[in-house]
């Protein structure tokens, strides 16, 4: 491949992405605006997708969550950064909400629900809100697999 490529070489990453944010708080609005970016950019169908985010709860004090929210909530279709889900329907992933929903102490900290402006997006298709779900660790650490399922949409 490389002889192919002129010895040049492009490296995408894929799969599930974490980001682990410790004890020290910095830059709290630069992480907001890269975890929406790398969230719910390309309405989060890219294979680079953040996935996942554990946070310490310094964080949590620090309004990250409000952050990355209001970050969130200005995405739309009318102003195209929102976009129809190929991949996956409303239906799956309110589905997969609701069997998160079923762990302890899980909760929808924002989005949750599909888009609510007008649109002429087909069933077969999506069109989610972005979301983001809260589930404590050890709940994580116990349903690994329900966690850590894919969802190529905004969430």
């Amino acid at each position: 491949m490389l002889k192919v490529a002129r010895g040049k070489v492009k490296i995408e990453d894929a799969g599930f992405d974490w980001k682990i944010l410790g004890p020290d708080v910095h830059d709290a609005d630069f992480v907001a605006y890269v975890s929406d970016q790398d969230s719910y950019n390309y309405g989060g169908q890219k294979c680079s997708a953040q996935s996942i985010i554990f946070a310490h709860e310094n964080w949590m004090k620090a309004g990250f969550v409000d952050k990355i929210k209001a970050l969130a909530e200005r995405r739309s279709l009318s102003n195209l950064s929102l976009s129809p889900l190929i991949s996956v329907t409303n239906a799956d992933i309110d589905a997969h909400i609701e069997k998160l929903l079923k762990i302890p102490g899980a909760k929808v900290l924002f989005g949750g629900a599909p888009i609510d402006e007008p649109n002429n997006i087909p069933d077969v298709y999506g069109s989610y809100k972005p979301t983001a779900v809260f589930v404590p660790i050890d709940g994580m650490l116990k349903n690994f697999e329900l966690c850590t399922t894919e969802i190529f949409g905004p969430f």
